[in-house]
């Protein structure tokens, strides 16, 4: 039946209710074809998924060296090891015949209707780790290469240098296969030993030290494992071609004076030290000087505060911390200037020429740190933008008897 409007108002209204019946019926559309047009989300058939794992991070082969398993591969044909969800190729075992890998742990992957175990392994330095089947990996170490079957952390000290001056000891990486630094052409340092290990080649066996040092006293560190028969443990005799020192790392009074004489950046130590023409510089009275009488306490670096120490076998210390703050300041100027300041403020103390010429029975103790480069602050706690600087100048006489009470009690020293 057809329903007439009488009137425009009539009119009107029938005309609006069409309207608003088309587009109420289009948009129930729109709507019902949007839900009914969206995809049902699910899991692809050519995903991989974990199902089950087991962790091995703390699971040892030898519990006293805290070893844990190792595995090698057992193919020369392309066998891939994988992130962790199977979608991306890491490394190919074929190209890492002599590797050891160590299993971190093991998993069930399922793909489709599939399931395979797979390890997660990790290289020594655990600079490379993936996923692998495990049906590509054999127990133990690999046969082939250079192979580090033991190590040992715990208990390690000492610092060495190579048994012959000059013969060409190579610092070898992990595996053997690349040479850190050749030690002879860093003669004068002190290496550190922080770990013990037994390297395998073949039927052979040989124990390396893990060797540590910051080449030439201030630069860059480095650290590699050496054999052991071609150290010596102690303290290094020579100091060659070293830009710093320790103090603490010196034998006595004869490599300590070389290393004064010598050094690229001991120049200044040795005019001062000229300044007393009778007396000698004493190594035992220097590390007074250093840990005692410091006026920055700069010249022995530390996290902590630095503790004095004895001053047994000495008496009559003279201090100099006026002189020693002084050169701090002026870090900046020439050796000439600072040397020039050095003789003008003896003489102000009492110590002109005349008075230092006669003092044949007086050592010197002096540790001079002066415009060392020490970009990564390796030499003392301020680095004074990328140079190192700490003064530390006494006189003083042996004396067998002990500490005299004649020994300057500066507030640098404490009982």
């Amino acid at each position: 039946m057809t329903v007439f409007a009488t009137s425009n108002s009539e009119r009107i209204l029938l005309m609006r209710k069409r309207i608003f019946t088309v587009v109420g019926l289009g948009l129930l559309a729109t709507i019902t074809g949007f839900i009914t047009e969206q995809p049902v989300q699910a899991k692809s058939q050519n995903s991989y998924q974990v199902v089950k794992s087991k962790d091995y991070s703390h699971v040892y082969s030898d519990k006293k060296h805290a070893v844990r398993l190792p595995f090698h591969t057992k193919t020369t044909h392309t066998a891939y090891m994988w992130n962790a969800h199977h979608t991306k190729k890491l490394h190919n075992l074929k190209n890492y015949q002599a590797t050891t890998w160590f299993l971190a742990k093991s998993v069930v992957l399922k793909h489709g209707n599939h399931k395979r175990v797979y390890y997660q392994v990790k290289n020594t330095t655990q600079s490379m780790s993936g996923y692998v089947w495990k049906g590509y990996l054999a127990k133990g170490y690999s046969p082939k290469g250079y192979q580090i079957v033991q190590q040992k952390w715990a208990n390690q000290s000492g610092s060495y240098y190579p048994r012959y001056y000059g013969q060409d000891v190579k610092m070898w990486n992990y595996n053997h296969s690349k040479v850190r630094v050749h030690l002879k052409n860093f003669p004068g340092m002190n290496w550190y030993r922080t770990e013990t290990v037994v390297m395998r080649h073949g039927n052979k066996r040989a124990i390396y030290y893990y060797l540590s040092g910051t080449l030439r006293g201030n630069g860059r560190t480095v650290g590699g494992y050496v054999w052991r028969g071609y150290l010596k443990r102690g303290i290094n005799p020579n100091h060659t071609g070293q830009n710093y020192v320790p103090i603490d790392d010196f034998l006595g009074d004869t490599d300590y004076n070389q290393y004064v004489q010598t050094a690229k950046y001991q120049k200044l130590a040795k005019q001062i030290a000229a300044l007393f023409p009778y007396s000698k510089i004493d190594y035992g009275l220097s590390r007074i000087a250093a840990y005692n009488y410091d006026a920055a306490n700069q010249s022995i670096m530390s996290d902590e505060d630095v503790k004095p120490i004895g001053t047994g076998g000495y008496s009559n210390i003279k201090a100099f911390p006026d002189i020693d703050r002084y050169l701090l300041k002026h870090s900046a100027w020439s050796d000439a200037k600072k040397l020039n300041a050095v003789k003008t403020m003896l003489d102000e103390a009492g110590y002109d020429s005349d008075k230092r010429a006669s003092m044949a029975g007086y050592q010197i103790g002096i540790q001079i740190i002066d415009n060392i480069p020490d970009i990564l602050g390796q030499i003392v706690a301020s680095d004074g933008n990328g140079y190192a600087n700490g003064y530390a100048i006494v006189i003083g006489q042996q004396d067998p008897t002990g500490n005299s009470e004649n020994n300057d009690k500066s507030f640098f020293y404490y009982d």
